[in-house]
Parts: structure tokens; sequence; C-alpha cells
């Protein structure tokens, strides 16, 4: 069976008056100057189908391959302080079930566990780029976050597995996710919608403490209730644009495999500017938004 044409799956969406956003549009005929100015610009979440049909990757890369041809790799799992290996991850996402999920590999540098397969994913969708946030800024410590954000990564796991955090992405970063096998829920929110999402103090701005949004606890959390969500499946082949500050989180309705990369340019600027000088002092942040007019004067208008 060809990898888009993979079989649909019942699911139920959040609870229906917990749902008032939008739908997400799915366009397959954009060029990256339209997506740019339609959506990037307008910090508004897209759909793009047809983007990685270039890629080997698509149809490739399956739990089983990774199972067949990387038995021995040593996984380490960011949430749940886990270690094991490939040949005994992989059967754990086959035999996956909503009730009993497997363990979520997540955010893991494609590069660095598998540089042979970067031809696989090469090149990117044009749509991703311009980036600034992989090119080297003058202060190291200001980009050094950014920079493994601008690296493509990896999530694979199995039905009912889901993301543990409610969140948008750090420094106000765009996010696209790329589908590559499987079918994932996903579920997001609008920037206005941040003070429904009781979002952390601090550096922590962007975390919700709400973690089952199918089954949100409405006496702890009352406001949810007025927010925004739109949910939707992504299928494999297509690849979702996640605006900065736009509040997401998925699961996984069958075994998948799902690569992402964050980007960071003119059209999220503003927000990265903010991000990185709001819990500064005074002098501090001063300093902070000369330096960062700099850099954007020395990375170009694009």
């Amino acid at each position: 069976m060809n990898v888009l044409e993979a079989p649909k799956v019942p699911f139920t969406p959040v609870n229906a008056r917990l749902t008032k956003g939008p739908p997400i549009e799915r366009r397959g005929d954009l060029s990256p100057e339209q997506f740019r100015e339609e959506y990037a610009l307008e910090n508004k979440p897209v759909i793009l189908t047809g983007v990685l049909d270039h890629w080997p990757a698509l149809g490739k890369w399956t739990p089983e391959f990774f199972a067949r041809e990387y038995p021995e790799s040593m996984l380490k799992f960011k949430y749940g302080g886990l270690e094991m290996k490939m040949k005994d991850f992989i059967p754990l996402v086959m035999e996956s079930a909503p009730g009993n999920p497997a363990p979520y590999w997540t955010n893991n540098v494609v590069e660095d566990y598998f540089p042979d397969l970067m031809r696989d994913i090469t090149p990117l969708p044009p749509h991703t780029g311009p980036n600034w946030a992989a090119r080297r800024f003058l202060h190291r410590g200001m980009g050094a976050g950014l920079n493994r954000g601008a690296k493509v990564e990896i999530y694979i796991g199995g039905p009912g597995g889901a993301f543990p955090v409610l969140h948008w992405d750090g420094m106000s970063t765009h996010a696209f996710l790329m589908q590559l096998h499987g079918l994932k829920q996903y579920w997001v929110w609008p920037p206005d919608d941040q003070p429904l999402m009781y979002p952390k103090d601090g550096a922590e701005w962007n975390l919700s403490p709400i973690r089952d949004v199918e089954n949100p606890n409405l006496e702890k959390y009352p406001l949810f209730a007025e927010a925004h969500c739109t949910t939707f499946v992504l299928e494999p082949g297509e690849m979702l644009f996640i605006p900065s500050r736009w509040w997401h989180t998925a699961k996984m309705l069958t075994d998948s495999v799902t690569l992402s990369i964050n980007t960071l340019n003119r059209t999220n600027w503003t927000n990265f500017c903010e991000d990185m000088t709001c819990r500064a002092s005074l002098p501090a942040k001063l300093v902070k938004r000369a330096y960062l007019g700099l850099e954007r004067a020395r990375f170009g208008l694009l």
C-alpha cells in the first residue's frame, strides 16, 4: 500500500464545546513567496501538501525501517529519562495502544543519530527558509538554543502516545512539522488565547500546566473553555506550519514518524526580540535591543 494511501482511522475531536477555532487550510499550490505573504507574515497556520514528494524518506522511514537498519542505536528520551536500543523500542511502538502507549521518542536531531540519512530529506522545502536560526549570532550565547532548533528533529511513537506538554515553541520561533509515516492528531490555539492557557511565569511563559486537552479539568482551569481550539489530522506527505506563539500539542493515531524544524526570519523577528528581552532589566533590555537590531541588519531583510 502506498504511504500516501494510509487508511483513515476514526478519531474523536476534543469536546465539541472546546472546539471553537477556524479550520486549518490545506494548500498544494503555494509558492514560497505566496506562503510568506499569505501565512508567515500573517502568522497564520496552514498545511502544505506536495512539498515533501521529492524526499526518499517519504514511504521509506517507517518504524520497521529503523528497527531493521539501526537496531543497536541507543536512544535517549527527552521526557521520562529513558534509554533503550532501537531494537527494543520499535516493538513497543508497534504494540502501542491508547490505554498503554509506548514511550514517545521526541526532539532528536536526525544528523546526530542518523547522519547517513540526511540525503533522504535534502533539500528541505523552500518554504522553511530563510532561517536565521541556523546562522551564527555575533554573541555566542544569544543563538545557542536557536542553532539546535534549526536542525531537523525526529519523533517516533505509537497509537495513544502524545506530546507531554501544551506549549508554543521557545524564542517565538515558527515550527514546521513534516509527517512521513502514520497519522497524527494536532490541537492548536491562537496567540490571543495566551491568558486562557494558564501559562507558567518567567522563563516558561510558553508552557501550559494543562495536560489532557481532550478532557481538561475545567474546575481547575475554567478559562480554558473559552479558548479557540482547532483540531485536525496530519497525514503522510503533509507539512504543518505552526506560526510563532501558536499553542499546540499532538497525539498519534497510528505508529508515526514525524520531523520538525524551527525557523526565524523577518516574519517572526519582532516576537523573537520580545521573547529575548521581556524578562531583562531595563539596562539589559536596551543593550539587547541594540544588539538584536545589529543582527537583523546583518542577516538581511528576508
